[in-house]
């Protein structure tokens, strides 16, 4: 299954995959210029957000420079004074470890348990103790530049976050009803509280319905796979390079699901591109911004072989990345406007060191050309 997934990746990406051809996309997003029209937050005209799958800081970024990841110099520390980073599988002390692989950017990793049990467990009423029991050794794994290449050019040329973290201690869906919502339904109603990926059908308000009220103009892109309906599973589908692989959550809520052809609800959370058919995955939003018509606020939600979920290669994603980058440039006065926000929504059962949430996951790694801020720096 591996070897049939990367030829049909390397049949969509061709020659971008090299890093050097992707890091061009980073290159052209930096060098245009940002608007300055007031000098403050009122120059950022359009904000963009892709919500990437599963992975945690330390993972990803434990090993860069100048950040809290592995260089940290006040990690906590368990009772025993050992650091956060001793992690006992019973028997020993596991630390965080890089996997003797080669080529680990392209490789198809293992996937952890990410649920509330297990997250609970992990966390252990805050000492943060138990992750190897919660979730096995492959949870201390971690990445390097020379894996992963792409995402540290991305932070290095723009702004990266450290200490921010997933909503929830759980599973992608509440942790992108966060995202979407502000909350999981915890107060009992709509439908809630939703501790995993059920998926019923919900009635709390989402922040596109308030951004409806208030005139904000709001966007879904992505591609519809068999459908965003029922029959099409609400573009979860087993095909990896198509839909949107259920990462679209508006769609578990009533709302959007009873919505018909002239909704908001549907025309701007139930369209999208149609790779079945031949389409691009970046053409709705190309277009979008070549003709000046990005909306004030746009998600994007990826096919699940670029989601970067855990069992899928960092490198998948950082092509993907580097296609909307591009889509976002192709118009170098809408780009100079754009705010564009890489997150994660949880971290499949991968250790972080901050105690805080669990993991220091979610991370709002953020990708701004205009918001020049370091987070506590």
């Amino acid at each position: 299954m591996p070897e049939v997934n990367r030829r049909r990746f390397l049949q969509l990406a061709g020659a971008t995959t090299a890093f050097t051809a992707l890091s061009s996309s980073i290159q052209r997003a930096a060098a245009l210029p940002a608007n300055h029209r007031t000098g403050s937050i009122e120059d950022v005209e359009h904000i963009v957000v892709l919500m990437q799958e599963n992975r945690s800081f330390d993972h990803y970024f434990g090993k860069l420079r100048g950040v809290r990841g592995f260089g940290d110099p006040r990690p906590v520390a368990h009772d025993s004074g050992k650091s956060i980073w001793h992690q006992s599988n019973g028997t020993k002390d596991i630390l965080p470890f890089h996997p003797d692989a080669d080529d680990l950017g392209m490789q198809f990793l293992e996937g952890l348990p990410h649920g509330w049990t297990d997250g609970q467990q992990a966390y252990n009423g805050g000492k943060y103790d138990k992750w190897i029991p919660a979730k096995g050794t492959t949870t201390m794994a971690y990445l390097t530049r020379e894996d992963i290449p792409f995402h540290y050019a991305l932070a290095d040329a723009f702004t990266v976050c450290d200490a921010y973290h997933c909503s929830f201690i759980g599973s992608t869906d509440p942790n992108r009803y966060y995202m979407w919502t502000g909350y999981t339904g915890n107060d009992g109603t709509g439908g809630g509280p939703v501790l995993g990926n059920d998926e019923l059908g919900y009635g709390w308000t989402t922040y596109p319905e308030r951004l409806e009220q208030a005139g904000v103009s709001w966007k879904i892109y992505q591609d519809i796979g068999d459908g965003l309906d029922k029959a099409g599973s609400w573009g979860w589908i087993e095909d990896a390079y198509r839909g949107n692989y259920g990462d679209n959550s508006l769609l578990y809520f009533n709302k959007y699901r009873d919505a018909k052809p002239g909704d908001p609800w549907y025309d701007k959370a139930r369209t999208g591109t149609d790779a079945k058919s031949g389409d691009g995955y970046f053409d709705r939003l190309k277009a979008d911004v070549k003709a000046g018509k990005l909306p004030q606020i746009s998600w994007i939600a990826a096919p699940e072989a670029f989601s970067e979920h855990s069992n899928w290669p960092s490198n998948y994603g950082a092509w993907y990345i580097a296609q909307v980058l591009d889509a976002l440039t192709s118009n170098p006065e809408v780009w100079s406007k754009t705010a564009l926000f890489i997150t994660f929504d949880e971290n499949d059962g991968i250790s972080g060191h901050l105690r805080s949430q669990g993991a220091d996951l979610g991370t709002r790694r953020v990708v701004a050309a205009l918001v020049a801020f370091r987070s506590h720096r």
